[in-house]
This record gives structure tokens, C-alpha cells and sequence, in this order.
């Protein structure tokens, strides 16, 4: 049985459908498994992109990925016929950076992170260190030194890290409990990581908790579905009705609740993290979407519809 607190975005009639359109101005959109997967563009993104863009919205790209860097993305939008600016490329990374500035930040960092990750930071003028990646002895008298270095470490900032490894969750456990000043800070804090319809891997989520519960410390959350996230998006983009907004994920737990915490509409897609099973065993009180649909292609379909409709009526 199909929730009935979320809408099917295909099965609208022709005046909702039109009432859904005229009510956003700014498309906050997910990427992996939203507009591409790691094989390559969406079937019809695209398309659905110059329909958007025709009518006026403003795309943004929303991601958890900072893994990935902003050429990176700026190239995966280029290839869906698309430019992009630097502004409307959102990651955690970048989202990090903002927040440092804001606090008027300054201190050694110890970051968890990918190169690209570390690299952002550290070219935002901050001083970083991370590590180790390599395999370390299984001997504690040697494991010590690394891991209880006593470096004024300031800021622990922890982001999707392929070699995460014990020691690194070890040294950063230290750094927080040595220091009750030590800030936690995390970009992302999914527990699965969608690669394509159906695979799906360990996300950084975990290594949060152990950090949080290890130490009795709550972690600063500046990636989906954080709030803080929300507010920024909305202050750098001038949204005052949040409504206005409309935020396409294919995660429930990620990009529908980052949306909801946020005020702005939601629209899931199910090319990705989510299967329509998913949307038919939510209750009430979860991150339910305000509307549902089978790709994001489907979202440029109703824009047409729309506006040729609109058309027929203006002759």
C-alpha cells in the first residue's frame, strides 16, 4: 500500500501539476543517483535541467560527496550539456569552510577526509594534518606515540575517508578527550553510501558515532541532513520563504530530511538510495516527501507539460 502522505509527482492532474511548478523558484537538487551515478548521466537529466532552467529556476547541486572535486563536478554538470557556477556547487568540504569563517576559526585541524577534502581545507588557508595511512604495528607501545602525539589540535573534522582506518578514529579520540575544547565537526553522516540502484557502501556515518560515543561529545553536522546546512542554504541563496525551495534527493535520511529540517519541499527520486517499498512503509512522523517520482527526468516532463499547457491557454 502506497503512503498516502506523499504524492506521485506523475500522477498529479494538469492544474496541480501546474500549481507545483509556479510554486518554487530555487531547485536544490542531490547529484549521485540524482542526475548521474557513477556510471554516467541519468537517463533524461539533462533535459530535465533545460526545462528547469527555461522556466526560470535556479539550479543548485547539493551533494554529501566531497570527495569529489569542484572541477569534478563542474565537468559531470558540462556533461549533462550544462555550466555550472562555482557558487552553486554545494559539499560538505566548502560548507566546512564557510562555517570556520564564520566562528573566525584559528588552530591546528586534525582532519579524516579525502585528499580533495584536506586539500580544500588547507587551501582555505588552514593548517591541517591527518593521517597515518599506513599500517602500523599491532603493538601498543608503538601505536602510543602516534596516537597520543599531544599536538594542539583545535578542530577534529571528520568527512568520507576510503582509508579510515582504527588508528586515525584512535588519534582523533584522543585529541577530543585531551582537549575539552576540541571541536567535532563532521560533513556527512550517512550510513550508506548509494554507488548505484542497488549497491550500496558503508558511509562515514559510523565513524561519527564512535567519535560522539567515545567521547560524550555531539558532533557539528555541516552535510546532510544537518540543520545548519539548511540555514546556510537558504542565507547564501536570499531564500526567505523556504517553501520557495524544492529539494530532489534519492536518500530518505539524507536529502529528504535535510529538506524537511529546512522548511523547503521535497521531492524523492528512485534512481538511487530508495526503492518505492521505501516511500509505501513510511509513517507518519518519518521524513516523508511531499512528492515521489521515478527519476528526475520526470520532474523536466512536468515543467514541459506545464508550460505547453500554459501556451495552449495564452493563444
Amino acid at each position: 500500500m502506497r503512503s498516502i502522505l506523499s504524492k506521485r509527482l506523475l500522477d498529479l492532474s494538469p492544474e496541480d501539476k501546474q500549481r507545483f511548478v509556479d510554486s518554487f523558484d530555487y531547485v536544490l537538487t542531490d547529484c549521485d543517483g540524482v542526475v548521474w551515478n557513477t556510471y554516467g548521466p541519468t537517463e533524461g537529466a539533462g533535459d530535465a535541467i533545460s526545462e528547469l532552467k527555461g522556466c526560470g529556476k535556479h539550479l543548485v547541486y547539493v551533494s554529501n560527496n566531497s570527495v569529489r572535486s569542484l572541477e569534478n563536478y563542474q565537468e559531470q554538470v558540462r556533461n549533462l550539456g550544462h555550466e555550472v557556477a562555482e557558487e552553486d556547487v554545494i559539499t560538505p568540504v566548502f560548507s566546512v569552510v564557510k562555517y570556520l569563517k564564520s566562528i573566525e576559526f584559528q588552530g591546528l585541524i586534525y582532519g579524516i577526509g579525502s585528499v580533495e577534502f584536506l586539500k580544500v581545507l588547507q587551501d582555505a588557508g588552514y593548517e591541517v594534518i591527518s593521517g597515518p595511512n599506513e599500517p602500523m604495528p599491532e603493538m601498543i607501545r608503538l601505536i602510543a606515540p602516534v596516537i597520543y602525539d599531544k599536538k594542539p589540535v583545535k578542530a577534529v573534522i571528520i568527512d568520507f575517508d576510503y582509508n579510515c582506518n582504527n588508528i586515525k578514529l584512535l588519534r582523533a579520540q584522543m585529541y577530543l578527550k585531551g582537549n575539552p575544547d576540541c571541536m567535532l565537526i563532521a560533513g556527512p553522516t550517512d550510513y550508506t553510501v548509494a554507488v548505484s540502484t542497488g549497491f550500496q557502501i558503508l558511509g562515514p556515518g559510523y565513524y561519527v558515532d564512535i567519535l560522539e560515543k567515545s567521547t560524550g561529545r555531539k558532533a557539528t553536522i555541516l552535510g546532510k541532513p544537518g540543520h545548519l546546512l539548511g540555514e546556510m542554504l537558504k542565507k547564501q541563496y536570499h531564500i526567505k520563504d523556504s517553501r520557495r525551495g524544492l529539494f530532489v534527493g534519492d536518500m530518505i535520511a539524507q536529502d529528504v530530511a535535510v529538506g524537511k529540517v529546512a522548511g523547503f519541499q521535497t521531492l524523492l527520486v528512485l534512481t538511487g538510495g530508495a526503492k518505492l517499498s521505501d516511500v509505501e512503509q513510511l509513517k507518519d512522523g518519518d521524513a516523508i516527501p511531499d512528492y515521489y517520482t521515478e527519476s528526475f527526468a520526470d520532474l523536466g516532463q512536468v515543467v514541459k507539460e506545464v508550460q505547453s499547457f500554459k501556451n495552449k491557454s495564452n493563444l
